[in-house]
C-alpha cells in the first residue's frame, strides 16, 4: 500500500510529517511526500491564517481528483480548530488533530474520527523523524502561552510544553545529519523543571560535535548571558531569526508582544557586537488592527536602521477566534497592499547590502542539492544561500569564498 504525506505550515509541521513517514515505513508501508498519486494520503494541515487553512481544504479536493477512492486521514491544527469542515467527505477515514499524529498507524487502519485531547501538561514524544544526510529539524518544545492578539496558535497547539533535554540529546546522536535545526512553537519558553533552560540546551548540544541552528526566537530569551553562551559555541550557525511583528510600540502593545522596539534593537546590536556578520532576520505584519499611517512610518524608519538580512512580510489576516478581532481600526487591503510594497523594498535593499557585506568572506557551506551535475546549492553557516559551481556531496559541508550576489542568493567559489 502507497501512503503519501501532505504537509503544510511550520516546521515543526514538518518534523512531525518526517516521524509520520517513519512510523509508516516502519509498519512496512511505501511511502511517498507531496501530491502524488497513492492509495492513502496523511495530510498534515495549518491553521495559522485563514488562508492556510483554506488551502488544507483544497488539498484534499486535488487528491480526490488524483485518486477519487483515496483514503485520507487528517491531521494538524485545522482539525483542531475545525474537525467538522473535513468530516463531509466518506473517504476522510480519519482526523487526528495534533495529539494523535505519534499512533497514526492505529488511525489509519480503521475508522477514527475522534480528536485526542491535547495533553496541557506534559510534552508528548512523538517517532523520530525519517533521516537526512543534510539538514534534520529536532522538535524540542510545543505549545505556546503568550496568546498575543492576532495568533490562535495557543489554542490549537496547546500550552507550552518542553521535551526532556536527554530525549533531545539522544536524538541527536543517532542522526546521520550534518547540520540539525532546533524547532518548537515557542522555543525561547524552552523549560527543564520549570526554570527557563534554552541555554542550558544549546550548551550540551555543542558537545556533540554537529553544526546546529534555532529556527526562531523572542527578544525575552536572548540576554546577555544567552548572547554570550551562543557566543562560545563552536557549532552554533549565526543566523538569529527573531520575532519582531512591528516596529512600533504602539502598534506591538495592541498586539501584545512583551518588548518594546528599543529593546529589540539594543538585542541587535548586542549580537553584532559579538558575532562576525551574523544573519539576523525576523517577520514583520504588515496592517494590523489599528496601523495608522504614523505607526506604519514608524516601523519603515526602524526597520531601515536594524537592517535585516531579510524580513518575512505578512499581510494581517483576521483569525476567528483571536482577541484581534475585538479590536478597532481595520486596515483597508488597498492600503494593506500599499505598506506591503514599501517593506518588500526595504527588504530587498536590506538582502543586497547583507550580500555585499558577505562579499570576498569565506564560509562553510552545508551541501543540499547538486543540479546539472556541477552545480551545487546550499546555505551557509549565516543562511545566505549559495551556488557553487562545482560538484559535491549533498550532506558534505565545504569552505566556500562567496563572490556576488545572484538569484536568491550569492555565487561562491570552493577554496
Amino acid at each position: 500500500m502507497l501512503v503519501s504525506v501532505i504537509t503544510l505550515g511550520c516546521k515543526v509541521n514538518e518534523y512531525e510529517s518526517q516521524s509520520i513517514l517513519n512510523q509508516l515505513k516502519s509498519a512496512g508501508y511505501e511511502i511517498r511526500e507531496g501530491l502524488v498519486k497513492a492509495d492513502a494520503y496523511i495530510v498534515n494541515t495549518c491553521a495559522v491564517t485563514n488562508t492556510a487553512e483554506q488551502k488544507s481544504r483544497q488539498v484534499l479536493a486535488k487528491i480526490f481528483k488524483l485518486n477519487p477512492d483515496a483514503k485520507v486521514a487528517v491531521c494538524g491544527c485545522a482539525v483542531e480548530d475545525n474537525p467538522s469542515q473535513f468530516l463531509k467527505n466518506k473517504n476522510v477515514i480519519a482526523i487526528l488533530g495534533n495529539e494523535g499524529k505519534n499512533e497514526i498507524l492505529k488511525f489509519i487502519k480503521g475508522k477514527n474520527r475522534d480528536i485526542q485531547k491535547i495533553n496541557n501538561e506534559m510534552y508528548t514524544n512523538t517517532a523520530r523523524p525519517i533521516e537526512t544526510r543534510t539538514r534534520q529539524y529536532i522538535k524540542i518544545q510545543d505549545g505556546c502561552n503568550y496568546f498575543c492578539t492576532y495568533c490562535i496558535i495557543p489554542y490549537l497547539r496547546g500550552r507550552s510544553r518542553s521535551r526532556d533535554i536527554n530525549d533531545i540529546l539522544d536524538e541527536i546522536r543517532h542522526t546521520n545529519a550534518n547540520e540539525i535545526v532546533l524547532t518548537g512553537i515557542n522555543m525561547s519558553d524552552y523549560r527543564i523543571k520549570g526554570e527557563l533552560a534554552l541555554k542550558t540546551l544549546v550548551k550540551e548540544i555543542d558537545k556533540l560535535d554537529v553544526r546546529f541552528r534555532i529556527s526562531s526566537l523572542e527578544c525575552n530569551v536572548l540576554d546577555d548571558e544567552m548572547i554570550d553562551v551562543l557566543s562560545q559555541c563552536k557549532n552554533f550557525c549565526p543566523h538569529f531569526h527573531i520575532s519582531l511583528q512591528s516596529a512600533c510600540n504602539e502598534t506591538l502593545k495592541r498586539m501584545n508582544r512583551r518588548y518594546t522596539i528599543e529593546e529589540y534593537i539594543d538585542i541587535v546590536n548586542k549580537i553584532r557586537k559579538k558575532f562576525t556578520l551574523p544573519s539576523i532576520s525576523t517577520d514583520i505584519i504588515v496592517g494590523f488592527k489599528g496601523e495608522t499611517e504614523e505607526e506604519f512610518n514608524t516601523t519603515v524608519e526602524n526597520l531601515k536602521k536594524i537592517n535585516f538580512s531579510f524580513i518575512h512580510i505578512f499581510p494581517y489576516s483576521e483569525r476567528k477566534g483571536t482577541v484581534a478581532t475585538r479590536l478597532q481600526g481595520a486596515v483597508d487591503k488597498c492600503e494593506q497592499k500599499r505598506r506591503e510594497r514599501i517593506l518588500q523594498l526595504i527588504n530587498s535593499d536590506c538582502k543586497q547590502k547583507f550580500y555585499n557585506q558577505n562579499k570576498n568572506t569565506v564560509h562553510k557551506v552545508l551541501i543540499e542539492e547538486v543540479v546539472d551535475e556541477k552545480i551545487s546549492l546550499g546555505y551557509t553557516d549565516n543562511y545566505i544561500y549559495t551556488y557553487i559551481d562545482a560538484r559535491c556531496k549533498p550532506g558534505e559541508i565545504v569552505e566556500a569564498r562567496l563572490i556576488g550576489a545572484y538569484n536568491n542568493g550569492m555565487k561562491a567559489i570552493l577554496i
